[in-house]
């Protein structure tokens, strides 16, 4: 097990589980955003170098993530603008972006499971991940609308991919928080659990995936999930 202060990695069977345990609900301060880029380069570095069957990320607790710190948010607004003078976005979003956008070309299905709040960039971490089972009265949403931004770590080419365009613009530009029912129906999440069965799901999928195929190929994550949905309801 390894343990980067509030964020657990443990490997159990060859699945790799992050547990988010940050302070506040896993509120995304700067010092969350510190240990959250620290665990992701480790799992980055551990796919290099061995072979894992998937990976699971979850909150610790109740919710996995009530979103970022809204002073937070603001300061990283103000200090990441794009730079019309040399065309340059600045090197510390590249990197911060780079630790969400990787999820989905990791060489394993990841799986978010998904309880209590999901809000802001913590569903971009959901978004960003092959698959997303939500439980039963979990709540979902992109508010940085409301705030004037938009989601920056490749929340909105991911929703668009997953959800549609029209169902995308809804979620992204109302900035409301959904309940599991409604985000499953508007393909958000891919499985709707119900509670403490979300890692359960999670664990099934990813054990019929490796008996499927001798290599996962991120670009087919469709064809997976499709499969793994009709053989179970066979």
């Amino acid at each position: 097990m390894s343990e980067n202060s509030g964020m657990i990695l443990e490997e159990q069977d060859g699945i790799l589980v992050l547990s988010m345990n940050m302070p506040g609900n896993n509120l995304m301060t700067a010092d969350f955003f510190r240990e959250y880029e620290a665990v992701m380069a480790e799992i980055e570095e551990r796919a290099a170098k061995g072979s894992y069957r998937g990976l699971i990320i979850k909150g610790a607790g109740r919710h996995f993530s009530v979103g970022a710190d809204v002073d937070a948010l603001a300061d990283r607004s103000a200090n990441e603008s794009y730079n019309d003078a040399d065309g340059k976005l600045p090197e510390g979003h590249i990197k911060q972006k780079h630790f969400f956008t990787f999820l989905r070309e990791l060489p394993f299905p990841v799986v978010s499971v998904v309880t209590g709040f999901c809000i802001g960039s913590g569903s971009e971490i959901a978004v960003n991940s092959h698959y997303r089972i939500i439980e039963k009265n979990a709540r979902v949403g992109q508010p940085e609308s409301t705030f004037g931004i938009l989601p920056a770590l490749g929340g909105v080419a991911r929703t668009i991919e997953i959800c549609g365009i029209q169902n995308a613009y809804t979620l992204v530009m109302s900035g409301e928080l959904i309940p599991a029912e409604e985000a499953f129906a508007l393909g958000w999440a891919d499985i709707f659990a119900d509670k403490k069965q979300g890692v359960p799901e999670a664990v099934s999928l990813i054990d019929y995936i490796s008996k499927s195929t001798d290599k996962f190929v991120p670009s087919e994550y469709k064809e997976y999930i499709s499969s793994y949905l009709k053989n179970r309801e066979a």
